[in-house]
Parts: structure tokens; sequence; C-alpha cells
């Protein structure tokens, strides 16, 4: 037997020879990698592949280290081992989950291995409180707390920012009611009626570490329903009256052609100019789905951002001073307006000198003392109960005496009692109570019911 056993251990010192690694199945199992420092010595890649070619299609963060994020003591993350001691619940083991702000919060950084590099802060999210509300998105990022995707706000960061998908679902009001008391001017009777809801689904390849370009990012990806309004406007509805696009009206937009003879409501003569003796701000003459997904948007969104990019607009419109009236220098991205953010009392586009001499009374001080009573409620009904006259949408234009489903009649606002377009507030007679309903954009139904 001991010959058997002589001849197994010669064959086994053979095949060891022959086949070293065969037999290193417990070769360096203690040799241990290190840890401690940022720059540790495990290769996060060889799990992290996908990651690892996300990052290199990246525009962003193409430069960066796995622990300039996820192991950097110089943005206060801390994994077990770098003090020496564990602290469990308290640490990660070897990486840490960022926050997008843990950066964008600031203007600089210190790098994993001491260098300091510039980066671009996330306006007004960055600030405390995530700034003001007069960011747009404010909403979505404090929502983005309460998702289970990811950490903090960084769901909302990554919806805009990277190839993620996203589903988001809106929930907004169908229509506003109100009466106007008599010549008083005076709000009764606010409603909010009904609901609505809008989805939209944004699917992407869902590389989450895959930062794209910033110039790729299009309002139009999550607001189509408004991008839908403007560019399509309500359907028979005048050739001017596209939703979420007000018109300025003016002493020459009759709907007729001389004072005292309105014999033709379908004639809108709306000049070119408005009363600043500026082609119409808030007017798309042509090319409408050109022009709503380049700059359509940021002109009232983010004003400062339109001025730079078009500095022939910026001298016509006088945007130097409509910016100071704004928010848009603070934003991230696009600031929430209401029509008196530039046409408020004492802004740069103040109405005061355009409603005073203008119709049968001029009744400047009667429109504000109505705004002002709307100060309190949310932004969108403000703008909702301005583009109740100045948005001229869902008129029948077939109908020369009726507007078919919305209990107005023509004459309200286009015959010699109604004063070409004042009528439904303003008569012979005008101390009386009206009763108003408007539909939310962006769809924009108006209707006066019949008083």
């Amino acid at each position: 037997m001991r010959w058997m056993f002589a001849v197994i251990v010669i064959i086994s010192l053979s095949l060891i020879a022959l086949f070293p690694s065969t037999f290193s199945v417990l070769q360096n199992t203690h040799t241990v990698s290190n840890i401690s420092s940022p720059s540790n010595d495990i290769p996060c890649a060889s799990c992290h592949s996908k990651i690892a070619a996300e990052l290199n299609n990246s525009v962003y963060h193409t430069s960066l280290s796995c622990e300039d994020c996820h192991r950097n003591p110089y943005l206060g993350q801390t994994v077990a081992y770098d003090n020496g001691s564990i602290k469990p619940g308290e640490e990660a083991h070897a990486a840490v989950k960022p926050r997008c702000l843990d950066c964008h919060s600031k203007t600089t950084i210190t790098l994993a291995n001491g260098s300091v590099v510039a980066i671009a802060k996330a306006d007004a999210f960055g600030d405390a409180s995530y700034g003001s509300d007069y960011s747009a998105h404010k909403k979505f990022v404090q929502d983005a707390l309460n998702f289970n995707i990811g950490v903090a706000e960084n769901e909302a960061c990554l919806s805009c920012h990277t190839e993620f998908s996203v589903g988001i679902e809106f929930r907004y009001f169908w229509n506003i009611s109100y009466t106007k008391s008599g010549s008083s001017w005076v709000l009764q009777n606010f409603n909010v009626n009904g609901t609505r809801t809008y989805i939209k689904v944004l699917t992407r390849t869902g590389a989450k570490h895959q930062w794209i370009n910033t110039t790729r990012i299009n309002c139009v990806s999550c607001h189509k329903n408004i991008y839908d309004a403007l560019v399509n406007g309500t359907p028979q509805s005048p050739y001017y009256a596209y939703t979420h696009s007000p018109i300025e009206i003016d002493s020459a937009d009759y709907g007729g052609n001389t004072y005292g003879n309105w014999v033709n409501p379908k004639d809108h003569d709306w000049p070119l100019n408005n009363y600043w003796g500026n082609p119409r701000y808030h007017y798309i003459e042509s090319n409408r789905a050109i022009w709503v997904n380049s700059t359509y948007c940021i002109k009232c969104h983010n004003a400062a951002k339109y001025a730079n990019q078009n500095p022939s607009d910026s001298l016509t419109y006088d945007l130097i001073n409509v910016t100071s009236d704004t928010n848009s220098t603070l934003v991230h991205a696009a600031e929430s307006v209401r029509c008196i953010t530039c046409h408020g009392y004492g802004k740069t586009k103040d109405p005061y000198d355009v409603i005073a001499p203008s119709g049968r009374w001029g009744n400047e001080i009667g429109h504000r003392n109505f705004m002002n009573q709307t100060e309190s409620y949310a932004r969108t009904f403000n703008g909702d109960m301005c583009m109740g006259c100045h948005e001229a949408a869902g008129h029948n234009v077939d109908d020369g005496a009726y507007e078919s489903g919305s209990n107005m009649y023509c004459n309200s606002c286009h015959s010699y009692g109604g004063y070409a377009r004042c009528g439904a507030c303003h008569s012979d007679s005008y101390n009386y109570n009206i009763d108003v309903i408007i539909e939310s954009e962006p769809s924009g139904n108006i209707t006066h019911n019949t008083y």
C-alpha cells in the first residue's frame, strides 16, 4: 500500500510542477486590499462596469473617480475604517450614496485627492430651503424627498439631467369661477372647480450616471400639454387665440374697423406693435413649434437668460429692466411667474399708462384694485384671471351671434353696448354683478355666464 501512496504523491507533485495555478485556490486569500484612504485599492468598476460605461458616455463627471463622489472626506463622507473605528448604522462600509446637492450647492468642491475644482451651482436649489417660491421646480424638488429610488432630492435632478426614465403625473384644477361685484370691482365667490390629470412618461436608456448636455433639456419634454396649447391653440378660435400666449388689448383692438360700428365681430385687427411701440413680446407670428421649443418658454420663465441669448430683443423690449423685475438671475432653470411679475404696480411694464387713457372710462384703478385682491391666491389663479380677457380663446368664429357651448354672446364684447371687448365688465350701466368661469391653463376655454 505504501507504494500506491508514493505513486499518488509523485503524480501530484508532477502536476503541481506542470500546472502550478491549478492548485493555487487559496493563494492571496489573506492579502487584504487597503481601503483606509480615499483612493482605495478595490477597483469599483470590476463589479460596476455598467456604471463605468455610462460615465464614459456622459457629458459631465467623466474626469471624476468613484471616490470623488462616493468616498470623499471633504464632502463629509465617512466610510467605516476612515477613522480606525466602526460605528454601526452611522457609516458606510465602503461607499456613500451622495446627494447631488452635496456638490452643487457650492461653486467649488475638493476632490478626494485634495484638489479643488470649480463646479456649477444649482441656483435656488443649492440655497437654504431651496431658495424661495419663485423657483418653478421647487415643489418637484421637495416632493423628491419622499421618493424612495435614490437619496434626498436626487430623483428630481436625475429626471432632467440624466438618461433616467421617469413618469410624472400633474394634477390641476379644471376651472376657476368668481363674481365681480358691480362697479366696486370686488372679487366674490372665488371657487376652484374640478380636477384634471396630465401624465407624462419619458422612456430613456435608464442610465442615471449618464449626464446629458443642458442644451438637450427641453421644457416640452415634461410640459407637452402647454406646448400643444401654444402650438395648436384652441380649436375654432381666432388665429391669434393660442392658450398660454396672451394678447395685448388696446384701443385699436375692435371687432370692426370703425368706432361705434362693430359690424364684423370676426375681424380682429390687433396691431403688430403694442403700446410701448414694440412688436408684441408674447406673440409668435410664425413657425410656432420652432419658437416654442427654443426660446418662447424662457421669454417669461427666465428673462435674464433670454436677454443674454437675444441681445437685439434685450434692447427692443428693455429686458435689462424687465430682468430687474424678476428673480430669473436667482433660479436654477425657470422662474415661477405671475402676470404682475412684469405688469404689476411700479414694474417696468406697468400698464397704468396703457389702461388709463383707453376705453370709455379708462378704469385702471378698478383693474388694479381687482388684481390686488388676488395677491394671496396661487400664482396660477392670478394668471388665469388675467388670461380670462387677454387670452381671447374659446371662441366659435363660425357662429357670428353666439359662442356655442359657453353661454357667451359675441356682443358681450363686440357690440356698441359692450364697447368692443369691454362690455363683459363695462356697459352703460355697469353696476351689476358678473359671474365668470375661466377654464384653467393650458386649455384656456373661457366662458362668461349670462348676467
